[in-house]
């Protein structure tokens, strides 16, 4: 019995020895707290902290408004908050418009979906969603690669296993395991993974024009309009506005003699992959979502592609604005959003 003991004492402690030495880590190397190592995930999503720590509800004199998109409305590449605030009316009835902006560079559906429900217990008025183009990217693999929850993507496979070990501020020990799993996959399975933002593997290029990421596309905006429609959100959906000049050659593009209005932040097309493949995913999209939206009550549907100009003095690539894009896009976004709002 004496035995018995001081083997099941020695094992607590060893174990709370690597729970402790594991939580150290993982506070040093990323971000996470010693108590919150679930907090993990704000290193991926840091523009989701700001509005964490937002008094936000749905009843109040405040009109609460989430962007859900990529880097085109990333707060770095484009004063998107700002151009709306000059655009938009403040309806009857309230004292101001708040506008939460969750975009982030690189991020997709699969992030949108994954962001707002961290964000499930704000009560927002009204989600704005606008995002295409980076599911374009996880096409560019083999078929047998591909997966639906985009875990042949690092970044995403990381992300699944933080969200699916909701143990974490319990114990990390699972979660660590699965980390260095993840992490010697990567080093040596050649095939395990696409690789990383502004990287392509030539060679799965071609398999780009088979748009498997549709379907998750499609899945991800459903449960994003499902938890809307859940808090009493009004939803309102842009279809993605591009431009690809019809001389576009990734020559002239690195030449800068295309009409594109350069920035710091323009890229070639080809970080997404080859763009006949892309121009056509982002058109299979603007088209399926219509009947995607509209199988929802309380969403919307705008086709912002079909009213935006298509010449360079908007675009500073295929997908990312000028600052005349900027406001053009805040101008035909604030006029739908004002009736959308005036409307409740």
């Amino acid at each position: 019995m004496k035995k018995r003991v001081y083997f099941v004492a020695v094992f607590v402690c060893l174990y709370l020895l690597l729970e402790i030495s594991l939580r150290l880590i993982l506070c040093l190397s990323s971000g996470a707290t010693f108590l919150h190592p679930s907090r993990i995930i704000y290193q991926y999503y840091p523009e989701l902290i700001p509005i964490q720590h937002a008094q936000i509800s749905n009843t109040d004199s405040t009109v609460d408004i989430l962007i859900l998109s990529c880097s085109v409305l990333h707060k770095d590449w484009a004063d998107i908050v700002d151009e709306m605030n000059k655009c938009m009316q403040l309806p009857k009835g309230y004292n101001r418009i708040k506008i939460y902006n969750a975009s982030g560079i690189g991020h997709g559906s699969r992030d949108n979906m994954m962001k707002y429900a961290l964000l499930k217990d704000k009560k927002f008025d009204l989600i704005l969603y606008y995002d295409a183009i980076n599911d374009s990217r996880l096409n560019n693999c083999p078929g047998e690669v591909f997966k639906d929850d985009y875990a042949h993507y690092q970044w995403y496979d990381e992300i699944n296993h933080i969200i699916s070990h909701r143990e974490m501020d319990i114990t990390v020990i699972p979660f660590f395991f699965d980390w260095i799993k993840i992490r010697v996959k990567a080093l040596f399975v050649r095939d395990a993974y696409i690789p990383r933002h502004y990287s392509m593997r030539p060679e799965w290029q071609v398999y780009g024009n088979n748009f498997k990421s549709v379907k998750c596309y499609e899945r991800n905006l459903k449960e994003i309009m499902a938890q809307a429609q859940l808090q009493q959100a009004q939803f309102v959906y842009l279809t993605f506005a591009y431009y690809l000049p019809a001389n576009y050659s990734l020559q002239k593009f690195e030449d800068k003699t295309l009409d594109y209005t350069f920035c710091d932040h323009s890229r070639e097309t080809e970080i997404w992959g080859l763009s006949q493949n892309v121009g056509r995913f982002i058109d299979t999209i603007n088209a399926g979502s219509k009947e995607w939206v509209s199988v929802s009550p309380n969403a919307k549907w705008i086709d912002l592609q079909a009213q935006f100009p298509k010449n360079g003095s908007y675009f500073a690539d295929v997908c990312h604005f000028s600052p005349k894009g900027i406001h053009e896009f805040a101008s035909i976004a604030c006029k739908e959003l004002d009736s959308v709002v005036y409307a409740r």
